[in-house]
């Protein structure tokens, strides 16, 4: 029997001797391609020992006052024989009572990339700060934010939500004429997808790693931010710093002045706070909370808004009337029926530059009529606000975990844990170049060995969300299907399955002769419409001639980065497109699609003729149990596998497996767009790997860093060929030609192959080869 800890925050949990704890693992499962799984327990029982009952803090018992919220998983890791095993949660399922007294509890352990919903709950994109990314929006900003190819993280798409834009012809929609320009107050925003992590890393204190996030086909990926028909451009929200409190009274008593609290910011109704809270004539009274906040200037347009939070959430947003200098009487708190213990804070926001100051009023009232004992205020610190464009408050209306699994079935990515805070994500084929081959043979019972048929689909469908746009529409209603959406039908008989982004495809126009393209977030009526969240690529820098307003002045354009399904990586083209529609800009299929980049590889393993799956049995020793990592690839006698899933019994180490036969390619072939000499390609140290050399020989490539000691993109360097071409007939041959003297040769240049050998090094220096080859074309 193996020795098993279990440890609650660091507390180690008393186990019964016989219990059995199995752990179920799955990262990609052959029966649900587009989700991620993690590990799990099936539920366990602790004995009720005095240790275990502190740790639980008596949940049996409800007259006992518990720090613990027992909705929450706790912290947990799992060692065996002292050996780290898995990190994750606990969640405390029951309590076992016999005769009335309790006997053991019941807990489940879950893996750490489970405890990323735990994180984001039901929170949405708009509860994200993104306050870093604010700028000046004023029309000049806009328009730098269109030409300009410096690296900024907040872009505007020439995505039109008014009107239907045209090029040429006259006309008054016709940008390409100085009278009819593109005006700034037309466009919605647009930011970087990763500065999105970001965001979520700093509020929930995560960490997303892994060279996946820093390759351009998703640093230029964009969000479109557009929620409501019209942008709003209100002030980032700033906290009401109370700096000053006192009170005005008749009888010389200050009764309300101690639920100001200067240090927090915040009016506070407590039993020590509120000195008639347990008197005979508190049935009788209400406490009303008011404000005066005054803007300079008070213009006519000039809006501010008050927005109150009891208990850290909000419970509502007072507006003051256009052209007015206060906000008053906000709410009324009925001390009764609401409780006392309450905590109130205060922001605001302004939708024009303005400076703004005020107070905030506490009074109470006996019947209806206030008190002689008067009231107590405290004063504001004077804030200035700017017309910053406000980010989260045009985010798209998405939760926040549908937004990061979005992401990851978009790009078929894995996000496994590191520790119980970092997430290392990844596309799933690079994950599996990360596993170490283990020969498992003598582990394994060959004798008790199953094979079944794949348990696969006759038919994947691969979709977005349907766009209501009105080249969406045409394109819809015309083709039987959404744009950029994909349906992969196989020969084979079965259910069907489809892999579903939260995520609109808006399809773009480019105008004819030019290299201008826009797109129209309007219905087939021409109407404005708010699409649901829309992801775009920003491609590289391209001419172009249109004329545009900034508010100030109408200027010619005659540079852009464009938007929409296209990105231009590597020496080669990328879509956001499923499938081979044409794209707007190129007007020609792009082979780079979703599918092909990052679905294909998988699911042609899966879908092979030889493909089967294997179930065995195995008995693991402790360094394999913890060390085994779900990308591994086990040999068992002459064949080479993947895992689908694992159950582990932790005290004996038995496994029982779920296999599927691994037919990639060990050697890497990579293809060079033609033409290139230089391309980046992502490496992964991989599982125990220490260091990775390559060596190139002496073909002129150059390999930078030659060798590296953590996940890297290599620059790879070939030398510029010149264009050749096979010989397919002279003269002599017995070919009719009309000059006796022409030659015949193949239509494409001679290709031109590299061997790069891999050196990768592992943990107690075990070394392993393998091979690039690189295929140039001039």
């Amino acid at each position: 029997m193996r020795e098993v800890h279990i440890y609650i925050e660091n507390q180690r949990l008393e186990l019964f001797e016989d219990e059995i704890i199995q752990i179920n693992s799955s990262v990609q499962n052959v029966q649900d391609i587009a989700k991620v799984f993690t590990d799990f327990s099936q539920s366990f029982t602790v004995p009720a020992s005095e240790r275990n009952n502190a740790i639980f803090q008596h949940f049996y018992e409800s007259a006992i006052d518990s720090s613990l919220d027992y909705q929450i998983r706790r912290t947990a890791r799992i060692e065996i024989d002292l050996i780290p095993f898995r990190t994750g949660k606990i969640q405390l399922e029951k309590a076992n009572l016999q005769k009335g007294r309790v006997q053991s509890y019941s807990i489940t352990f879950y893996g750490d990339i489970r405890t990323l919903q735990d994180y984001f709950g039901e929170d949405k994109l708009n509860t994200l700060d993104m306050s870093a990314y604010s700028h000046a929006y004023n029309g000049a900003e806009v328009q730098t934010r269109i030409t300009s190819n410096s690296d900024y993280d907040v872009r505007y798409p020439l995505i039109s939500s008014s009107r239907v834009w045209v090029y040429g012809g006259g006309g008054q929609q016709d940008i390409s004429q100085n009278s009819h320009h593109m005006h700034y107050y037309e466009l919605f925003p647009a930011i970087r997808v990763a500065r999105v992590f970001d965001a979520i890393e700093t509020k929930y204190g995560i960490s997303f790693d892994g060279l996946f996030l820093n390759d351009k086909r998703f640093t230029n990926l964009y969000l479109w931010l557009k929620n409501k028909d019209n942008l709003d451009n209100l002030s980032n929200t700033k906290d009401v710093d109370l700096t000053t409190k006192g009170a005005t009274t008749v009888d010389g008593t200050q009764p309300l002045i101690n639920v100001i609290d200067l240090d927090t910011n915040e009016v506070v109704f407590n039993q020590d706070t509120v000195p008639f809270a347990s008197s005979s004539g508190l049935l009788s009274r209400t406490i009303k909370l008011e404000a005066q906040i005054y803007s300079n200037p008070n213009g006519s347009s000039n809006k501010i808004y008050l927005d109150v939070y009891e208990n850290g959430s909000l419970i509502t947003t007072v507006e003051n009337p256009t052209g007015t200098s206060s906000l008053a009487n906000f709410t009324k708190i009925d001390i009764v029926n609401n409780g006392l213990n309450k905590k109130y804070s205060f922001k605001v926001r302004s939708a024009q530059n303005t400076t703004i100051n005020g107070n905030i009023f506490i009074t109470y009232y006996i019947n209806g009529v206030q008190t002689l004992w008067g009231s107590a205020f405290a004063t504001m610190a004077s804030m200035n606000f700017t017309m910053d464009m406000n980010l989260s408050n045009n985010m798209p209306d998405m939760k926040i975990s549908e937004f990061v699994s979005g992401i990851l079935k978009q790009f078929n990515l894995t996000c496994t844990p590191t520790n119980n805070t970092t997430f290392k994500i990844e596309p799933l084929e690079d994950w599996y170049a990360e596993g170490r081959l283990i020969d498992v043979t003598k582990h394994i019972d060959v004798n008790n060995i199953d094979i079944e048929k794949t348990k696969i689909y006759k038919k994947i469908d691969f979709k977005r969300q349907k766009s209501e746009t009105v080249l969406n529409r045409n394109f819809g209603d015309s083709n039987f299907r959404e744009f950029g959406d994909l349906q992969q039908v196989f020969e084979y008989d079965g259910t069907e399955y489809t892999v579903e982004l939260p995520f609109e495809n808006i399809l773009h126009q480019k105008f004819t002769n030019t290299s201008l393209q826009v797109g129209y977030s309007l219905d087939k009526n021409f109407q404005p419409i708010i699409p649901k969240a829309t992801l775009l690529y920003m491609n590289d820098l391209k001419t172009c001639s249109f004329y545009f307003n900034n508010g100030t002045s109408t200027n010619h354009i005659t540079q852009y980065m464009p938007f929409g399904q296209d990105l231009e990586y590597n020496g080669d083209r990328y879509t956001l497109n499923f499938g081979w529609d044409n794209s707007s800009y190129y007007l020609e299929p792009i082979q780079n699609n979703i599918y092909m980049t990052y679905y294909n590889n998988y699911l042609s393993n899966l879908y092979s003729r030889k493909q089967r799956i294997t179930y065995c049995k195995g008995l693991f020793p402790t360094p394999i149990l913890t060390s085994l990592k779900m990308n591994d690839r086990l040999i068992i006698r002459d064949k080479r596998y993947i895992i689908n899933d694992i159950k582990t019994n932790l005290n004996t180490g038995d496994v029982d497996l779920t296999l599927l036969y691994d037919f990639r390619e060990l050697t890497n072939f990579i293809g060079v767009p033609t033409g290139a000499s230089q391309i980046k390609e992502p490496i992964y140290l991989g599982n125990d790997v220490t260091q990775i050399n390559f060596n190139t020989g002496t073909t002129g490539i150059t390999v930078t860093p030659s060798t590296i000691n953590q996940d890297t993109i290599v620059d790879i360097t070939l030398p510029v060929l010149t264009p050749s071409y096979t010989l397919i007939a002279e003269n002599e041959d017995d070919l009719i030609t009309e000059d006796t003297f022409e030659f015949l040769r193949s239509e494409e240049n001679n290709p031109v192959s590299y061997t790069i050998t891999i050196e990768k090094i592992y943990v107690n220096n075990p070394v392993q080869y393998s091979e690039w080859i690189l295929t140039q074309t001039p």
